[in-house]
C-alpha cells in the first residue's frame, strides 16, 4: 500500500471514531433522562450500559488500528509535511472534534455518576428507614404480646 492509502485509512478511522462518540453521547444523554425520571427503570438503564460497552469496544479497536497505521506512516508525515498538508489538516480537524466530544462525554459521565450516587444514597436511606420502622413495629408487637391480657393495674396516689 502506498502512503496516500494509509492516510486515507487514518482519516476513515477518525471519522468512524467520531461517529461512535456521537452515539456514545446520545446514549449518555438517554441515561441522564432515565436518571432524572422519578421512578428509575433499572432494566432500561442497564441496557444502555450494554450498548455503551459495544461502542467503547469498537472505539478501542479503532484506536488500536489508528495507532498501528500512524506508527507505520509517522515518518512520512513528518518529513513530507508540505506534500500532505491538506490530509494533515483534515486529520487535525478530526482529532480536534474527537477531543471536544470526548470532553463532553467525560463531563456527562461525571454528571450521571454524581446523580447515580445521590440516587443510591437516597435509596440506602429509604431502606434504612424501612428497616428501622420494621424493627420498631416488631419490637412493639413483641412487647405487647408479653403483656398479661385483661389485668388492670391501679396505682393509688393516696397514702
Amino acid at each position: 500500500m502506498d502512503n496516500k492509502t494509509y492516510i486515507h485509512i487514518l482519516t476513515d478511522t477518525l471519522i468512524k471514531k467520531n461517529n461512535q462518540l456521537d452515539k456514545l453521547l446520545q446514549i449518555t444523554a438517554l441515561q441522564e433522562q432515565y436518571i432524572n425520571e422519578p421512578n428509575l427503570d433499572m432494566d432500561k438503564f442497564e441496557q444502555t450500559f450494554a450498548e455503551k460497552e459495544e461502542y467503547i469496544e469498537q472505539i478501542n479497536l479503532l484506536d488500536d488500528g489508528f495507532e498501528k497505521i500512524y506508527l507505520h506512516i509517522q515518518d512520512e508525515l513528518s518529513t513530507k509535511r508540505i506534500e500532505h498538508k491538506e490530509q494533515i489538516k483534515t486529520l487535525q480537524d478530526l482529532i480536534r472534534k474527537i477531543t471536544e466530544k470526548s470532553t463532553k462525554l467525560q463531563a456527562a459521565e461525571l454528571r450521571n455518576k454524581n446523580k447515580m450516587e445521590a440516587y443510591f444514597l437516597n435509596r440506602k436511606k429509604e431502606i434504612k428507614n424501612f428497616k428501622l420502622s420494621s424493627r420498631t413495629a416488631t419490637n412493639y408487637y413483641n412487647s405487647m404480646r408479653n403483656q398479661p391480657i385483661g389485668e388492670s393495674y391501679f396505682l393509688d396516689k393516696k397514702k
